[in-house]
């Protein structure tokens, strides 16, 4: 049974206070990467139980579960939820397509929709993502074709989820939007054709193909810099949430919430990623827009 609206939205409001802001996460970027793992265990992450035995992927991989049973048990309707949790229904699907095609397993996330999918049964699915799972049966297996595909529906599976809500149908044309723009941006600079640059479009944004990065309407992003650009967007569409995520008697509190904390997490999973590895002058410019 689902929630009262406004008492999930209170809750959202509640957590919100518990992201981290951009002081700590500054703090994390400059110390070393035991004492980082060790400050966010003292700031609550992973329940302030540090294994002994760290990885990276595996503790952030418990908060993404963690943050998706938050949107699970606080979603105001199943469209919300549907909507909210497509990326990680479609990591999972992807990730047994791949098992069923013959490659290795990947990470799973706790979002269910995917089963049958590696032993060929797409009867419990979503009709229309059976149908491109059925439609990618007829060729012979290519992972990025693949990818390419199932991405294609979940955007469409994403804006059917959506259409009942104007917020949700606002940010998911926008999101389409930027990915075709940041494609178009690397397909330019990998010299692609027309025609590959077509097939890369993603249909049910605002802009129409080809995509002109010249004229992007009202998307006036630097270029010049993916690493930038790639922020600018995040900030961009954090934006549009953020224009209702005071309204208690909306989806928008819990759609921005969980957008910041997702955020929170890819932003964490990067610096850890990077002092580990010894790359600590990558962090800043990819931290200098959130901080």
């Amino acid at each position: 049974m689902r929630k009262d609206a406004v008492f999930c939205n209170a809750v959202c409001k509640a957590n919100e206070v518990r992201l981290l802001g951009g002081e700590y996460i500054s703090r994390i970027a400059s110390a070393t990467f035991d004492d980082a793992v060790k400050m966010l265990h003292d700031y609550g992450y992973n329940d302030g139980i540090l294994d002994r035995n760290f990885d990276v992927d595996d503790f952030i991989c418990r908060e993404v579960n963690a943050l998706i049973c938050f949107v699970k048990e606080y979603s105001p309707t199943a469209e919300v939820e549907d909507f909210v949790l497509a990326p990680f229904l479609f990591n999972n699907i992807k990730a047994e397509y791949k098992v069923k095609s013959g490659g290795t397993t990947s990470r799973l996330y706790e979002v269910e929709g995917a089963e049958g999918v590696r032993d060929g049964d797409y009867s419990r699915l979503d009709e229309h993502i059976a149908k491109a799972l059925v439609s990618l049966d007829g060729e012979k297996f290519d992972p990025r074709k693949t990818d390419l595909a199932l991405t294609k529906t979940m955007y469409a599976y994403r804006l059917a989820k959506a259409k009942k809500y104007r917020l949700l149908m606002r940010y998911e044309r926008a999101e389409i939007d930027t990915v075709n723009i940041v494609t178009a941006l690397r397909a330019e600079k990998l010299g692609l054709s027309d025609s590959e640059k077509d097939e890369l479009f993603i249909e049910g944004g605002t802009l129409a193909k080809p995509i002109d990065l010249n004229d992007t309407g009202e998307y006036s992003f630097d270029l010049g810099d993916i690493t930038r650009l790639e922020t600018q967007i995040e900030n961009y569409l954090l934006g549009i949430l953020q224009s209702d995520a005071g309204n208690m008697d909306s989806v928008g509190p819990l759609v921005y919430y969980f957008n910041r904390k997702y955020d929170e997490l890819k932003t964490v999973k990067m610096i850890l990623i990077c002092l580990k590895s010894g790359a600590r002058r990558e962090i800043e410019p990819r931290i200098r827009g959130i901080l």
